[in-house]
């Protein structure tokens, strides 16, 4: 399948009897990509966060536990994320709040890594369901398109 040149989110779903234990090693070098996709929106009172993230992190992953990702609030920047599982599947994923071309490119540099460590898993994008597009706040004087 040809990944779509620009997406929201970008998911990986780890396949077989894989768990979380299985990206402790490849871990670090994703946590690293999100790090430095988000450096130009870093606020320079956290220089140590990054840091913080990867340890605890690691150490959710090295008990098998979802792990908190990097969800920052910086608005223009990717989020990685490890949503609850609802099929007991591991997951994660990244996400921006506009469709960015930056989503798949990191989606798939994460996805070439994983597969030349053995690592199984498919790939989806735009998976999420944000619910129906909402109205103009009123008093905009713009009307929505019929």
């Amino acid at each position: 399948m040809t990944p779509p040149v620009k997406a929201r989110s970008g998911h990986i779903l780890l396949e077989g009897r894989r768990s979380y234990k299985d990206l402790v090693r490849v871990y670090p070098e994703i946590h690293k990509r999100v790090v430095e996709a988000n450096r130009p929106f870093m606020k320079e009172a956290e220089p140590l966060l990054p840091e913080v993230l990867l340890d605890e992190n690691l150490r959710d992953l090295k008990r098998d536990r979802k792990p908190a990702g990097y969800n920052r609030q910086d608005a223009a920047g990717i989020r990685l994320i490890f949503p609850i599982p609802s099929d007991g599947r591991p997951e994660f994923y990244f996400y921006k709040p506009f469709r960015a071309q930056e989503v798949v490119q990191i989606t798939e540099q994460v996805a070439a890594l994983l597969r030349r460590r053995g690592i199984k898993h498919s790939v989806e994008y735009d998976r999420l369901h944000l619910g129906a597009v909402r109205g103009l706040p009123p008093g905009t004087g713009m009307l929505p398109p019929e």
